[in-house]
């Protein structure tokens, strides 16, 4: 021990002392640190071994209840049958392990989204506060004080975003940047209201401009200072309308609006080349705001240009300033597509490069298109020439810049030119159609047009707008394409020449004639092509335009016919082996040309229109023997042979010769035409169409007299007074001979002779009433013939196996016609439904199948009680008679159906429902409402019996019982009504007694039937009329009591049978009569007790709310409680 080394002190005991407890104390701080590691290890592991025991109990108690639930859906349990003194038992509780588990939580906002919302919230609050301050709070302090004020305000707002961005608060500083710069605004506003340093001598729009100049340098100096984005984008919102309102002070025109939105564009696309044109925040406010520039500058222009053109080219113009607006309008309008192709060049996108250069193409043609129009226009000229010389041009210079320029920016150009040339081409197109139609008119009157009458039109210039389109195109489109573009040329040519030398009007058959055999010449002579329906289209054209030029004058068209079919037969000869759809198409034309040709001749030769029929009957008849004789182009001569047939009764309506012998004939012909493919008997099947209708026509009057005159005694239905006697003529009939003829060999060559039988017995059936009608015979004759032959024929199809259905139609039309004209006399109409009546029951007897079974006796059903009807009224038996008899024969009906519901099941409901509306047709026509009572009444006893039928089914009768216990009921009703009784319930009471025994009966059988279907009916009639009737204005005391007092029976027996139709009912009506009667006494009732009765109502809601919201937290701080 030699003491203190520092100090030099002695050895000192205490010091020895303090020196040992430190050590002492180091050694038991270092076991206490390690005895909290130690207790710290033991949590964390205590927590996570509960983790795992809480996880593995969980999958053991998923487990079990996913077993009990599959047991439970494998093994459901049966259903007990309570008696009266069972009560269900009680299952153990739910196991607190085996409770649901709760449903997904409601999705959380996150906090950065509150933030920004909060931020967008209090800035919005911020600048509403800032603009109200300025409109309206500080014009209580002096000039001095306000700007003092907004300085300040505004200078303390800019100068917190700094502190708040190096303390991390990036979005603060954002929003309150944009604050502060927003207020510099309003500072300028504020200088202007108050006309601070005589700001108000400037104009408005300049002053707003300067404003909005210097906040915008203000912004972007404060961002790069601050290093905050939002400035800029400020900077760059607020620089925009700057330029627009420095225009808008100089009054400009709209072609210097449109280069002050270019000058717009131009600075946007400044910024976003200056930005790389990265996705950044400023890039894309430049993107937007230069787009809408450009788009609105475009605009602009294209809106001056069309101004300045209409303006110039109205009749009252009086300068010649207009080319130079337009070249001043064009000019815009170019600037503002190169401001854009240079930003699509400096962005190196080849989509938008493409898409520019294509703009700017169009934007170039647009301008020198204008300008064309305008500079050294006269009144009468035609812009078409200038537009095409503008399109060649542009064409011209498409092709030259395309191999300059890059994959794929080369086809906006190409694409655009062609766009441009689309425009002269549409004025082409019109000016060669307007030429043809000169030309037509020019033909005109039709076949009496003058040979010396010359066509007026266009000069030749538009000759050569349609050649430099089509140049333009070739220069454009590939070379394939030039040999079509020359037939167009060719074509165009061809229509405008007479028009543009002023040619006679016959010109343009030859020369349209020449150009179609040219194409024909191309057609025959190329392999392949790129269009292969443009040459065809090109010649029938040209072809059609032809011949309607030649119908001018007969001997003109008889030569243009006459050339065509040479053109065509000579052309098929030639090429019919190496385009054989090419000579069959010659073949054809030249076939159906052939016709045209033989009638203009006879024309030219002043032949009468009968003898021209005559002749095209003759060529029909040569082209069918043709298509039979000839092998070559069979198919072509067999179609055109089917065609003249179809035009053949049209051209006999120009004759003398009645049309319908013409239309049979054509039927005739067209069933006898060889039909060798399928392709030909569906041309035949439409040629038919065309006699068909034509034969319709022509035989109106006689189909008319068997099918539609009938039905006008229905007018004078039992009058007595028999109608004239119908006539028919005998051409008629030799022409329904013919068509006999030609169905039956339709039927004969498809199906055989029975086919052919039934195909041609529709014509005989109408051929029988009209055979009566021309011998003139009395009537009823042919409405009897008619009916009857209908008849025949509806009983042979039904008893008869018939492949043809359709016939139907026509022996129904028949017979229908027939039975409605005897309806004029009550013997006749007797006749023909006994008629029908005989038929039906054939039918319903011996028919083959069960759907004419069933017509049958439903025809028996309604024939028997018509009969039955008319042969009361005729006997006279008096005014009851008639319902009555309708009654007796529905019985008859009921007697029929119980028969067939014995024997054939099936055919009875048919004429059970006949029965049921002929009897429902007694109780109408009934008269009064005793006779009506009786019939129900007597209605109800023949459904009694018919319940009664041996050997039926229970659940038909029961039905049968229903119905006659309603039809009872009903005879009650009527009862009561003849007597002129009011009670209500004198009539629900009744019927709510038979619906509660019908619904006792229905759960009686079934069991399983719910209370509301069984009881509902009868509670509902019971109830509803006695309570419509105690809420009117009569006090009606015995009938609330009464109606009360059975509620409540109704309700006790609900409730000691445990059926809830009558429980809820009988409640129900019991609650509405109390309230009705509280209702009666509400004007006694305190006005306290209302509004103390509302407020218990509301303070119970608010503690029952209260309560859930309770139950609610606790419930989720026990599951908050659980792992």
């Amino acid at each position: 021990m030699t003491g203190c080394p520092g100090c030099g002190r002695a050895p000192d005991a205490d010091a020895l002392e303090v020196m040992r407890l430190d050590a002492e104390l180091t050694a038991l701080r270092g076991d206490l640190d390690r005895a909290q590691a130690v207790v710290v290890s033991l949590q964390r592991q205590i927590t996570d071994m509960t983790t795992q025991r809480n996880t593995v109990a969980f999958r053991v108690t998923e487990s079990v209840r996913a077993t009990k639930s599959a047991e439970v859906r494998k093994n459901p349990a049966p259903t007990a049958v309570l008696g009266p003194g069972a009560h269900p038992s009680q299952g153990p509780a739910a196991s607190p392990g085996l409770a649901p588990s709760p449903g997904p939580a409601e999705s959380k906002l996150s906090a950065l989204t509150v933030q920004n919302v909060l931020f967008a919230l209090g800035g919005l609050l911020l600048i509403v506060a800032a603009a109200v301050f300025t409109a309206v709070a500080w014009a209580q302090v002096g000039v001095t004080g306000r700007a003092a004020i907004l300085a300040a305000t505004t200078a303390a707002v800019l100068a917190v975003p700094p502190f708040a961005k190096r303390r991390g608060l990036t979005a603060a500083a954002e929003t309150l940047a944009a604050v502060g710069l927003l207020m510099i605004l309003l500072d300028a506003y504020a200088a202007w209201a108050v006309d601070f340093l005589q700001v108000r001598s400037l104009a408005p729009e300049a002053y707003a401009a300067a404003a909005g100049a210097v906040t915008a340098a203000v912004a972007y100096g404060y961002g790069r200072l601050t290093g905050l984005r939002g400035p800029a984008i400020a900077a760059l919102l607020i620089c925009q309308p700057v330029l627009p309102l420095l225009a808008a002070s100089a009054d400009p025109g709209p072609t210097a609006w449109s280069l002050t939105l270019t000058a717009v564009t131009a600075l946007n696309v400044a910024v976003l080349h200056r930005s790389g044109f990265a996705p950044t925040g400023p890039a894309v406010v430049a993107y937007v705001c230069g787009s809408l520039a450009a788009a609105v500058s475009a605009l602009i222009a294209i809106v001056d240009l069309v101004t300045t053109a209409a303006e110039a080219t109205a009749p009252e113009a009086a300068s010649s300033g207009g080319a130079t607006g337009a070249a001043a309008a064009g000019g815009a309008l170019v600037l503002v597509t190169a401001v854009v192709t240079v930003a699509a060049v400096l962005a190196g996108n080849r989509v938008a490069q493409t898409i520019a250069a294509g703009l700017l193409t169009v934007a170039v043609a647009v301008a020198a298109g204008t300008w064309s129009l305008l500079v050294g226009a006269g009144p009468s000229s035609s812009g078409v020439p200038r537009l095409a010389t503008v399109a060649l041009i542009i064409a011209a210079l498409a092709a030259v810049v395309r191999p300059r320029l890059p994959e794929p920016v080369g086809k906006g150009p190409r694409t655009a030119a062609l766009l441009v040339t689309a425009v002269p081409a549409l004025g082409s197109a019109a000016a060669v159609a307007v030429g043809a139609l000169r030309t037509a008119e020019a033909a005109t009157p039709l076949l009496g047009a003058p040979a010396n009458a010359r066509v007026d039109g266009p000069g030749w210039t538009l000759i050569a707008a349609v050649v430099a389109v089509l140049c333009s195109y070739g220069i454009l489109l590939e070379s394939r394409h030039r040999t079509d573009l020359a037939l167009t040329a060719l074509a165009g040519t061809a229509l405008l020449v007479p028009a543009a030398f002023h040619l006679p009007w016959w010109t343009a058959v030859p020369l349209g004639l020449l150009t179609a055999a040219a194409a024909l010449t191309l057609i025959a002579r190329a392999a392949t092509a790129p269009w292969p329906l443009f040459r065809p289209i090109v010649a029938a054209l040209l072809t059609a335009h032809a011949l309607v030029v030649a119908l001018g004058d007969p001997a003109v068209g008889a030569t243009a016919f006459t050339t065509l079919a040479l053109i065509g037969f000579l052309t098929s000869f030639l090429v019919r082996r190496e385009h054989h759809l090419l000579a069959a198409t010659s073949t054809t034309i030249a076939l159906l040309a052939v016709p045209a040709a033989v009638s203009l001749t006879l024309l030219a030769f002043d032949a009468s229109p009968t003898w021209q029929v005559r002749a095209q009957s003759v060529i029909a008849v040569l082209l069918l023997a043709a298509a039979r004789a000839l092998p070559w182009h069979r198919p072509q001569t067999t179609v055109v042979a089917l065609l003249m047939s179809a035009a053949l009764p049209l051209t006999a309506l120009t004759g003398d010769d009645p049309v319908a012998l013409y239309a049979a004939t054509a039927l005739l012909l067209i069933a006898t035409t060889p039909l060798t493919l399928r392709d030909t008997t569906a041309v035949a099947v439409v040629a038919a169409i065309v006699p068909v209708t034509v034969l319709l026509f022509g035989l109106a009057p006689e189909l008319s007299t068997v099918l539609l005159k009938p039905y006008t005694a229905l007018t004078t239905f039992w009058s007595g007074e028999a109608p004239a006697a119908e006539t028919a003529r005998w051409s008629s009939l030799l022409a329904l001979l013919m068509v006999t003829a030609a169905a039956a060999l339709v039927g004969y060559r498809s199906a055989g002779p029975r086919a052919a039988l039934w195909c041609g017995s529709p014509v005989v059936a109408v051929l029988v009433p009209l055979t009566f009608a021309a011998f003139e015979a009395p009537w009823p004759s042919v409405l009897l013939a008619g009916l009857v032959t209908g008849l025949l024929g509806i009983v042979a199809l039904i008893i008869l196996p018939s492949p043809m259905a359709w016939t139907g139609v026509v022996f129904g039309a028949l017979a229908a016609a027939g039975l409605a004209g005897t309806t004029a006399v009550q013997g006749a109409m007797l006749a023909g439904f006994a008629l029908v009546t005989v038929a039906a029951v054939v039918c319903g007897v011996a028919g083959r199948g069960a759907a004419g079974r069933v017509a049958g006796w439903v025809g028996a059903g309604v024939g028997t009680v018509v009969t039955a009807y008319t042969a009361s009224r005729i006997l006279d038996l008096g005014a009851g008679a008639g319902p009555i008899s309708v009654l007796a024969a529905a019985a008859v009906v009921v007697a029929l159906e119980a028969v067939l519901a014995a024997r054939r099941p099936r055919e009875a409901p048919a004429v059970a429902a006949v029965a049921h509306a002929s009897a429902l047709v007694a109780l109408v026509i009934a008269g009064t409402l005793g006779r009506a009572a009786l019939i129900a009444t007597l209605w109800a006893a023949v459904l009694g019996l018919r319940a009664l039928r041996p050997g039926e089914i229970r659940a038909v009768r029961f039905r049968y019982a229903i119905a006659a216990a309603g039809s009872a009921l009903l005879g009650w009703w009527l009862l009561l009504g003849s007597r002129d009784v009011q009670t209500p319930e004198i009539y629900t009471l009744p019927a709510a007694a038979f619906a509660l025994g019908a619904g006792w009966l229905a759960r009686r059988g079934r069991p399983e039937l719910p209370s509301w279907t069984a009881y509902g009916p009868a509670l509902a009639v019971g109830f509803l009329p006695t309570l419509a009737v105690i809420v009117g204005d009569e006090p009606e005391y015995p009938r609330r009591l009464l109606l009360g007092l059975g509620a409540l029976a109704v309700l006790l027996a609900g409730a000691r049978a445990r059926l809830r139709a009558p429980v809820v009912a009988g409640g129900l009506m019991l609650a509405l009569t109390a309230l009705h009667e509280l209702i009666q006494v509400w004007d006694f009732v305190p006005r306290w007790v209302p509004l103390a009765v509302g407020g218990l109502l509301l303070v119970g809601v608010a503690t029952t709310m209260e309560q859930r919201r309770r139950d609610l937290l606790r419930l989720r701080t026990a599951v908050g409680r659980m792992s």
